[in-house]
C-alpha cells in the first residue's frame, strides 16, 4: 500500500513539474541576466582543471545537470543534436553535479559528445556562482563570446526554444 501511494505521489509530482515547466515556456521569456560568467575552475572528466572563462570566444551554452534528474535526461538529446548542428559556431559544455561515476553513466547513456565538467565536491557553490541560487535542475546559461550571460533558464529547455534563443543572441 505504501509503495502504491509513493508511486502515485511521485507520478503526480513529476506531472506537476512538467506542467509548470510547459506553462513557464508558454507565458514567459527566459530571464535576462546582466552578469558575466564567473571565474570558476572545475575538473573535466579526465581530472584536468578547466576555467569557464577560458571557454569564452564563441557563444557558449552551459547546461548544469545530474544523472538523477529526469528533466535533465529529457532535454539532453536535444542539446546533443544542437551541438552536432551548431558546434562549429556555438560551444556546448555540461556541468555535472554528480560524482564522476554517475556523470560517466549519464554521458554514456545520453551520448554526450561535448565537454563535461564536474561540480564536485561543492555543487551547491557552483550552482550559486552560476546564478542558480535555489539549486534547480536542469539549469542552462547562454553566454555571449565576451563572457556576458545573455539568458538563463531553469527547468526543461525544449530544443526548439533553445535554438530560437541561441539564434536571437547570435543576432545581437
Amino acid at each position: 500500500m505504501k509503495g502504491v501511494i509513493f508511486r502515485h505521489a511521485t507520478i503526480f509530482s513529476c506531472a506537476l513539474l512538467i506542467f509548470i515547466g510547459m506553462l513557464q515556456d508558454a507565458i514567459a521569456e527566459p530571464s535576462v541576466s546582466p552578469s558575466y560568467l564567473p571565474n570558476v575552475i572545475l575538473p573535466n572528466m579526465a581530472g584536468r582543471p578547466v576555467s569557464l572563462m577560458s571557454l569564452e570566444g564563441k557563444l557558449l551554452v552551459v547546461n548544469v545537470w545530474a544523472n538523477w534528474c529526469p528533466f535533465c535526461h529529457q532535454e539532453t538529446p536535444g542539446l546533443v543534436r544542437l551541438h552536432k548542428k551548431l558546434g562549429s559556431k556555438v560551444r556546448f559544455v555540461g556541468i555535472a553535479i554528480d560524482n564522476k561515476t554517475s556523470a560517466s553513466r549519464f554521458i554514456a547513456q545520453e551520448k554526450i559528445d561535448y565537454l563535461v565538467l564536474l561540480a564536485e565536491p561543492h555543487p551547491g557553490r557552483v550552482l550559486a556562482a552560476l546564478g542558480d541560487k535555489n539549486g534547480m535542475l536542469p539549469y542552462t546559461l547562454l553566454v555571449f563570446p565576451n563572457g556576458r550571460i545573455g539568458l538563463t533558464h531553469i527547468g526543461y529547455y525544449p530544443e526548439n526554444t533553445l535554438l530560437d534563443n541561441i539564434q536571437r543572441l547570435e543576432s545581437k
